[in-house]
This record gives structure tokens, C-alpha cells and sequence, in this order.
């Protein structure tokens, strides 16, 4: 029966309890794989890192970093450093840092495969010996010895027939394929048993002292035995040893290594030396941490086990309801007082509970209650996303080295599979609590705030994961801030929330109720459903965690091309530019999974529901939905025929004229793209609306008739932007005749899939909260769900809406199905990464870029004062001369180049009559490379904060920190004067600065033996 059994202790005789609803053996196995799967994931993932760790500390991989990774990234900032533009250099360097971190990628990627396979191995020798393990027996007197484990004698003998017989029987009545090897464990004074064994070989020992009961309490010797059968039948014997064996294999191969070598970095190398710091710190903590969840993950495998084998063998006949007399009788905890003598008894008995066994209480509740062992509670939850999470991380640093420029590609298949696992145990474990519709006890009271309790578990646990991980321990620099992990944990918790709402509503209306227990094909459905839809979505989110900027900076906080000086008009393209670009949306709308999403998550409950009468929503509430939908969908194009008659009332024409979209100091945006994400900004308000108008009205379940609401507007709303489209040139907008007005303006081009989209990702963000909200006003006005009087007239006229109603249901379905495969193509276009940057190469073809041979150009030499400097900017469709001071350049003779603005310099110009003024402060630095009266810049940092504005008249169209950036120039020494101009003659931003030599203020020491190259020139 266990392990560590006690010594009978003898109970009074009890009566047999009320034989229990069985639950399907199906459902307790799928649990204990997908804990177990959880496990291997975890601890698989984690070995990566520990075996990264052995891998760097190797001489071998010491070799390799010194002689061809190091020198080849010190030559990436020099060779880059004659590209112009920043968005080329970024992802020239980019590429030439993967090609040269390439060999030490693969030597590392290699060695973790070797340690990977080395780890399994041992798992699997581990378990292929476990028949043989000997094992901790408590005696009476306190002691622990390792008994005899090779005197374990066959069950044989004409004395033993008749119990043989009996088990033999037992074991066919049990439902085993082959009966097991019968043992005997004569050293063994307990009442207990152990079922082990390989596949196919099957074995069971039994301690002596429950073989004297046969005779003694046959009832309580059957229990025991029928636990034990009830392992084999349960086949988690295979998966108990092979947990165990594989968390041995991980402590031996992976887990120690990893820490001695991060205490002693450079044991394996020549030079000895110890590791330490903040680093060494994190990540023995991050390996504490992890050894203590994995550990505890085991023993929550282990401890199911037990439970669903006691559930298992209650139910059968032959053990004549003893198990929970026989459990009860077990002493708790369930090892030798010898172990927990120095503790006190309540601290024993709750670290007794992250054991390996369970109590005896909670064993004999889940006899007579099997239901409960199919519901997760918030720390089982918590735990999964735990483990989850720390997959997810310790695997996403060698999954990004690997892929180099397919890491957002290569990020986002990992994080798939672990997304639509948590997704589907979350509603795994809902339907499992969902049984019941009216509370019956405080237990199921309590199970009505699972839809929030677990998915708040889950989100805790993966949001946690991120801190203690070892992956974040050796990422330190990108790790996210508090406020980054409070938005990680608010997305992921508004991703789970809407489906824990959903599983539970539709549930409870499609699927029977059997004792609580959820069967046939319909909640199967359901966990697939919500694994597909919501899967993908956690999956999307998760894999942008390795880029904190993305989640909770403004990458894009844009201004208009034209129309900088109208405040609310800049103000309102700013807001739309960072909702329209921001990444993880982008990433989301460039994909076909949230319009089939939103099909799936109304379309399947209404076709399991197609046949149960009277059990999801009644005709009449879908098409009060449909109505709702409509009226908002016909709100969007109506609005989008408003809005080119608003910005031609709003906006002058030369902000309304095609302009040009070249930038000023920043990016900016044509009026067209702010015009469309107006229109989308609108659609996506009516979207919202709908669905809060749909909870409101609807009594049926409204995580159906929601979404179904918001696709009717969504679609309408798609149509709307073509309408808004054809309005504009038809009025002209931009100042473009009409020439083009007519039927085909108004039509869909190739581009609907990819509006379609856009109008999608817009509207759920929106319309997610909003049907929330309103669902919770309906229930605190009291407005709840109409009880069906199931008359034949409301049954009919159900029927006749049914009829009108289907083809419309079958005809939204395809359109947005429709457009999610069209879109595809263009899917494809965003997550293709892009071409690998072709480098700039200097001038001079021959020259050398190492350090210790390129030479700069000595006329530079020193220090200059940049005046007279002039650039062209343009300004609302004009361009503008600005002239002032450009600062103090200094040029060292070891490749560093300062420049300081000081308290701040001005460049001055006028535009219809008000100044233009552009200031900037501080000093940044940067180093510099001359070749054929080019320099290049690179290595770039801001040496003093200081700020750059730009300001028409009183407006500032911008007003930010300074920031490091530098583009080549072209420069001609002529004396006392240094010339600067663009190094590429093509350039829309053209400029000349004259660099002026300033006086040297400390003149060379008399004892100098020559003059330094700065002084003679």
C-alpha cells in the first residue's frame, strides 16, 4: 500500500460507506501524464542551463571564446561604423554578432545535447533498476538500516496455494492483462506493500506481516492488495519510478556540476579562481530554487498516485470497503520517529504533507469522494504554472542563440506547446469543478471562485517563474522591472480570465451532469477548444517577455508629417501610432489565430449544443445578439462615412494633402495612416459596445453571445473601411480630384484579410473588458438568465428562428475563416525576419580594421568649436535652414571622440514669420575610425544627460532626453578648419558644420622631449 507502511495498529470494526460515483481511471490517468509531462518539461529545460553552465566553464570552450568569438566581435563596431542609417547598423551588428557567437553557439548547443543524453540514460538505467532498490524501513525502536533487499523471496509453496490462488484471482478480477510476480518481504513486520516492476514484468511485494493477516483480517489483507493492484491497473508505476529516477539523474548529472562550477568558475580550466558576486548569488538562489519546486513536484506526482490507486480500489468489490480502516490505522507522518525526533510534532506533520504520501485523511476523503481528485486547487495551479514558466525561460536564451535571425520565430514555437498546455489544464481542471449547478457544500461554494482563484494561481506562478529561473540569472541585463512584471501578470491574467468565464459558462449548459463528474465527448471538446484559441494568444505574449522595452516602452511615439503645430491633432496621432505599433499587438494581428479564435469560441458551443434542447441559449437570445452586433457594425460605417467630412472641417488642407513622410527628428505620419487608425480606433469603440450591450440585454450565456456580437460588428466594420475609403476620394479628402469616385473605391481589395486583422486585434482588446463590465452590471441590477418555461409554443418558435438563423450563424463563420487563411501570405511577410545587412565596408579596400594597426588622420587631431553649423530640416512640407553652434569637438589621439553642447547650443531659423529654434545639451562620446577623408563612428554613449527640443513658436514638436547617435561624415582638412558634410550625397537631411581649432589651454611642459601630435599640428 506504501513505501514506508506502519505497523497495523488495530481499529474498530467500521461500517462499509456508501459505495462512491466512480470516476473514469481515463480522466486520473490524463492527470498524472500531464503532471508528469510538466515535470520532464521543467526539469529537462533547467538542465539546459546547468549544462550551459558545465559547457562555459570548460577549457575547450575557454579556447574558442579566446581565439575566434572575442577577436571576431572586437572587429563588428569598426566595420559597422560606416553605415549612415541606425536601424542598418543596429541589424548589421546584429547579424555579424550571430555569425561570430555561431561556433560557440554550436560547440554549446552540441555538448547540452551530450548532457541531455547522458542524463536520460541514467534516468532510464535508474528505472530499469528499480526492481532492485532497496529501501528505508522505520523500526519499532527508532532506528532506519537498509533491509536485506536480496532475500526477498517468491510467493511458492504448497502451503502459500490458496493465497496464491486468491491473489491470482485478484489480480484477474482487478483487470490485469498478466498477473503479477508474487513476492515476499520476510524482514518486513508491516502491513503494507509495494508494486513495482518493468513493463510487461509486473511485481508486487508483500510484507510479511500483512501475509500473517490473511488469516487474521482477510478483509484488510484484500484492501491492501487491491491497493497495490490498483497501481498496476492505474499504470502509474512506470511513471513513479521514472519520476524518481529522473529527479536522481537530474541532481547527479546536471544539478551538482552546475554548482560547484558556479562557485568555481575555472576549477576545469588551467588558472584556478573562485566565482562570486551578485551573479554567483542569483544563481545558486535561482538552483535552490529550482531544486525545491522540482523536488516538490515529485512528490505531488507521488502523492496523486497514491490517491487515485485508493480511489481505484475502493471502488472494487472485493475489497469490501476495509482501505479506509486499514489507512486510518497508518501512523502520520509516515516515517520513523527516529527522523522527525528533533522536530516539533506540528512542524513534522506539515512537512510530512510535501512528502511522498498523503495523509491518511485526505486518502480516505478521496475514497469516499473520487470527484475532488479531479479538481486542481490554487496551489497545484500555482505549481504548473511555476514549472511552466521556468521551461519557458531556461530554454528561450539557447533557443535564441540557436535560431539567430529566426529568434521571434523560433521564441514563439517554443512558447506554443507550453501555451496551449497551461490553457488546457486550466480548463481541464474548470470542468472537473463545473458539475454541479447549484452549491451543495463549502467546498462548492468554494469551487464557484475558481474562475478566478486558478487562473490568478497560474498567473502568479508563471509571472514568479521569471525571477528565480536560471535563464533570468544569467540575463540580468534585460530583466524586467516590477512595473514590467505587474504588466506581465495584468495581460497573462486578462488572457486567462476571459477563459476561465467561457469554460465554465459553456459547460455547465452543454455538458450532463453525472455525480459531478464530466464524461463524454462534449468537455473534451471544450479543453480543445480553449486550448487552440487561447494557446496560441498566451503563447504570443509570453515569447516578447525576452524583450522587457517592447511590453511597457513606447517604441513609436509618432507626430504627423504634417500638422505638428495643431496639439490635439499631434496628441491624438501619438496615441494611435503607440497603440497601432505596438509589438506584441503587431505580432498577434499578424496572425490568422484571434479571428478563428473568435469564431471558435461561439461556433462550438452552439454545435455541441445543436442536439440538447433548451441547453445553451434559446434563438431568441442569439438573435437579440446578432441584432446588437449589426446595429454597432452599421455604427462603424456610418462612422467611417463621418470621418472624412470631420477632418476636412477639422484640418487645413496642407496637413490633408498626400504628404511627404519623411521624417523631422523623429518618425512621424502621413495623415492617411492617421486616418486609418482613427477609423480603427472607432470600430474597435463599437466593438466594445456591442459586447457590452450584449451582456446587458442576453440572459443566455453571454461568453458565448459576446463574442458572437463583437465578430457580427467586426465583419461590418471591415466593410466600414472601405466605405470610409470611397468617402475620402469621393470628397477629396487629400486634395486629390475625384477622378477615381465610383463602385470600385468601395469595394475590398487584396489588402481585407489584412483589415480584417487589424479590426480583429483592435476589437478584443477592447471588447474584453467592455463585456465584462457589462456582465457585471447585468448581475448586480439583477437582470440573470430567464428560466425556460419549455412550452411548445416557445419550442416552436424557437424552431422558425433556428431556421432563419442557422444561414446567417454558417455565413459570419466563413467570412472571417475566410479572410484569416487569405491573410497568410502577408502573415508571413511580418514574421519573415529580415535580409542580413550588408556591411559598409571603408573606403580603402585593404585597410586593416584592428586597433593595432589603423591609423587616424592626425589633422583632427585636438579639440574644435563647430561654427558655423547648418542642416535642413522639414517642417509641415517646408523646408528650413537652421544655423547656430554645433558645440566643442574633441579628437584624442586613441580613437575617442567627445562632444559637449554644454549647458545647451541653439540652431535658429524662421517659419511664416515665427522662429524655429532647435537646442541641445550634454555630452556624448563616441569612437571614431578616418579612411579617405571618411570618419565613422561607433561605440557611441552619453557622457552628461542632456536634452534635444525642437520648437515652432511656442509649440514643441520635440522634446526628449539626449540620446548617443552618430552617421558617417565626410570631412576636409584645410588648416585651422575641419568641413563636414553627409557621407552619402543622396541623404534628405543635408548639413555642414565647420569645426574651428580652439587654443590649447595648458601649454606642453617645458621638459617635454618633443611636442605631442596635438600641439604640432
Amino acid at each position: 500500500m506504501t513505501e514506508h507502511a506502519g505497523v497495523f495498529e488495530g481499529m474498530a470494526p467500521r461500517a462499509v460507506p456508501t459505495r462512491p460515483a466512480t470516476v473514469p481511471e481515463r480522466l486520473l490517468r490524463a492527470r498524472t501524464d500531464l503532471r508528469f509531462a510538466v515535470l520532464v518539461g521543467a526539469v529537462l529545460a533547467s538542465s539546459v542551463v546547468a549544462f550551459s553552465v558545465v559547457c562555459a566553464a570548460l577549457p575547450s570552450s575557454e579556447r574558442l571564446s579566446r581565439d575566434r568569438v572575442g577577436p571576431c566581435l572586437a572587429r563588428i563596431d569598426p566595420a559597422t561604423a560606416w553605415i549612415a542609417e541606425q536601424s542598418d547598423r543596429l541589424n548589421a551588428h546584429i547579424t555579424m554578432a550571430n555569425a561570430c557567437e555561431r561556433p560557440y553557439f554550436l560547440h554549446e548547443a552540441g555538448y547540452i545535447a551530450i548532457g541531455l543524453m547522458v542524463e536520460a540514460a541514467f534516468a532510464v538505467l535508474l528505472y530499469a533498476l528499480h526492481p532492485w532498490w532497496p529501501r528505508l524501513e522505520g523500526r519499532p525502536t527508532g532506528s532506519v538500516r537498509l533491509p536485506r533487499w536480496s532475500r526477498k523471496v517468491r510467493l511458492t509453496g504448497d502451503e502459500n496455494a490458496d493465497v496464491l490462488e486468491e491473489l491470482n484471482s485478484l489480480a484477474r478480477t482487478s483487470g490485469l492483462s498478466r498477473p503479477p510476480l508474487w513476492l515476499v518481504d520476510p524482514y518486513a513486520t508491516t502491513t503494507g506493500g509495494r508494486a513495482y516492476g518493468l513493463p510487461g514484468r509486473p511485481r508486487i511485494c508483500l510484507d510479511v506481516g500483512l501475509l500473517v493477516r490473511y488469516d487474521l483480517d482477510r478483509d484488510g489483507f484484500l484492501a491492501v492488495v487491491g491497493h497495490e493492484l490498483a497501481h498496476h491497473r492505474h499504470r502509474d508505476v512506470g511513471r513513479t519510478y521514472l519520476t524518481v529516477a529522473l529527479w536522481w539523474s537530474f541532481v547527479a548529472t546536471a544539478l551538482i556540476p552546475c554548482v560547484l562550477l558556479s562557485v568555481h568558475p575555472r576549477a576545469l580550466l588551467e588558472a584556478g579562481g573562485s566565482g562570486g558576486g551578485e551573479k554567483l548569488t542569483y544563481r545558486l538562489v535561482a538552483l535552490a530554487a529550482l531544486t525545491v519546486t522540482a523536488y516538490l513536484a515529485r512528490n505531488m506526482i507521488l502523492r496523486a498516485r497514491e490517491l487515485h490507486a485508493d480511489a481505484v480500489a475502493h471502488s472494487w468489490d472485493f475489497t469490501r470497503g476495509s482501505l479506509p480502516r486499514m489507512v486510518t490505522g497508518l501512523p502520520w507522518p509516515p516515517c520513523s520517529r527516529a527522523v522527525w525526533r528533533w522536530v516539533p510534532t506540528g512542524w513534522s506533520r506539515w512537512a510530512a504533507r510535501a512528502g511522498t504520501h498523503p495523509s491518511p485523511g485526505q486518502r480516505v476523503a478521496a475514497m469516499l469522494d473520487p470527484v475532488r481528485l479531479l479538481r486542481t486547487g490554487a496551489w497545484e495551479m500555482a505549481g504548473i504554472g511555476l514549472l511552466a514558466g521556468l521551461a519557458l525561460h531556461n530554454l528561450a536564451l539557447l533557443t535564441g542563440n540557436v535560431t539567430g535571425r529566426f529568434v521571434t520565430v523560433g521564441l514563439t514555437l517554443l512558447a506554443l506547446p507550453a501555451g496551449v498546455v497551461v490553457t488546457s489544464t486550466l480548463a481541464s481542471a474548470l470542468v472537473a469543478t463545473a458539475g454541479r449547478r447549484t452549491p451543495v457544500d463549502a467546498e462548492e461554494v468554494r469551487s464557484r471562485w475558481d474562475v478566478v482563484v486558478l487562473p490568478a494561481a497560474l498567473t502568479g506562478g508563471m509571472v514568479c517563474s521569471g525571477k528565480i529561473s536560471l535563464g533570468t540569472a544569467d540575463l540580468t541585463a534585460v530583466e524586467p522591472t516590477l512595473g514590467q512584471y505587474a504588466l506581465l501578470g495584468l495581460v497573462q491574467l486578462a488572457i486567462l480570465l476571459p477563459l476561465a468565464l467561457w469554460t465554465r459558462s459553456v459547460h455547465r449548459c452543454v455538458s450532463p451532469e453525472e455525480s459531478g463528474v464530466a464524461r463524454g465527448p462534449r468537455p473534451r471538446a471544450i479543453v480543445a477548444t480553449a486550448g487552440a484559441v487561447w494557446g496560441p494568444l498566451l503563447a504570443l505574449w509570453d515569447s516578447r517577455r525576452l524583450s522587457p522595452a517592447d511590453l511597457t516602452g513606447t517604441p513609436l511615439h509618432a507626430v504627423p508629417a504634417v500638422g505638428r503645430t495643431i496639439g490635439w491633432y499631434t496628441a491624438l496621432t501619438g496615441d494611435l501610432a503607440d497603440a497601432y505599433f505596438y509589438v506584441p499587438l503587431v505580432f498577434i494581428r499578424a496572425t490568422p489565430f484571434l479571428p478563428v479564435g473568435l469564431v471558435l469560441v461561439w461556433a462550438v458551443p452552439l454545435l455541441l449544443a445543436r442536439r440538447r434542447r433548451g441547453s445553451l441559449a434559446a434563438a431568441e437570445d442569439i438573435g437579440r445578439a446578432l441584432t446588437v452586433g449589426a446595429v454597432a457594425g452599421l455604427g462603424a460605417v456610418a462612422a467611417g462615412i463621418a470621418l472624412p467630412f470631420a477632418a476636412r472641417g477639422a484640418l487645413p488642407p496642407e496637413v490633408r494633402r498626400a504628404a511627404d513622410p519623411s521624417a523631422v527628428l523623429g518618425t512621424t505620419l502621413p495623415f492617411s495612416v492617421v486616418h486609418a487608425s482613427t477609423y480603427l480606433a472607432m470600430a474597435a469603440l463599437l466593438q466594445a459596445a456591442a459586447a457590452a450591450g450584449t451582456a446587458l440585454i442576453c440572459r443566455g450565456p453571454r461568453p458565448v453571445l459576446v463574442p458572437l456580437a463583437v465578430t457580427v460588428t467586426a465583419v461590418l466594420s471591415t466593410l466600414g473601411f472601405y466605405v470610409s475609403r470611397g468617402t475620402s476620394l469621393c470628397v477629396a479628402v487629400t486634395g486629390v480630384p475625384p477622378d477615381d469616385c465610383g463602385a470600385r473605391a468601395f469595394l475590398p481589395d487584396a489588402d481585407v484579410a489584412f483589415h480584417l486583422h487589424e479590426v480583429v486585434a483592435w476589437g478584443v482588446v477592447a471588447a474584453v473588458p467592455a463585456g465584462v463590465l457589462g456582465a457585471a452590471v447585468a448581475a448586480l441590477s439583477g437582470h440573470g438568465r430567464r428560466p425556460s418555461d419549455g412550452g411548445t409554443d416557445t419550442a416552436r418558435g424557437n424552431a422558425r428562428r433556428a431556421t432563419l438563423i442557422l444561414p446567417m450563424l454558417g455565413l459570419l463563420a466563413a467570412l472571417p475563416l475566410a479572410g484569416a487563411a487569405a491573410g497568410i501570405p502577408q502573415d508571413y511577410l511580418i514574421w519573415r525576419p529580415a535580409a542580413p545587412a550588408v556591411v559598409a565596408q571603408p573606403p580603402t579596400d585593404r585597410q586593416d580594421t584592428s586597433s593595432s594597426s589603423v591609423r587616424n588622420d592626425p589633422c583632427l587631431l585636438g579639440s574644435w568649436r563647430a561654427f558655423p553649423a547648418r542642416q535642413r530640416l522639414r517642417i509641415d512640407g517646408s523646408d528650413v535652414w537652421l544655423t547656430g553652434e554645433g558645440g566643442t569637438w574633441t579628437f584624442r589621439p586613441d580613437g575617442t571622440l567627445i562632444v559637449d553642447h554644454g549647458e545647451g547650443v541653439s540652431e535658429t531659423s524662421t517659419l511664416h514669420g515665427r522662429p524655429v529654434v532647435l537646442r541641445t545639451s550634454g555630452s556624448v562620446t563616441t569612437r571614431y575610425r578616418t579612411a579617405n577623408g571618411r570618419i565613422g563612428y561607433y561605440g557611441s554613449a552619453v557622457r552628461h544627460p542632456g536634452e534635444l527640443s525642437l520648437r515652432v513658436g511656442e509649440t514643441y514638436l520635440v522634446h526628449e532626453k539626449r540620446t548617443a547617435s552618430f552617421s558617417p561624415d565626410r570631412y576636409r582638412c584645410a588648416g585651422k578648419a575641419v568641413h563636414l558634410t553627409p557621407a552619402s550625397r543622396t541623404t534628405d537631411f543635408p548639413y555642414e558644420v565647420t569645426l574651428t581649432r580652439l587654443p590649447s589651454k595648458t601649454p606642453p611642459p617645458p621638459t617635454a622631449p618633443r611636442p605631442s601630435p596635438t600641439d604640432s599640428s
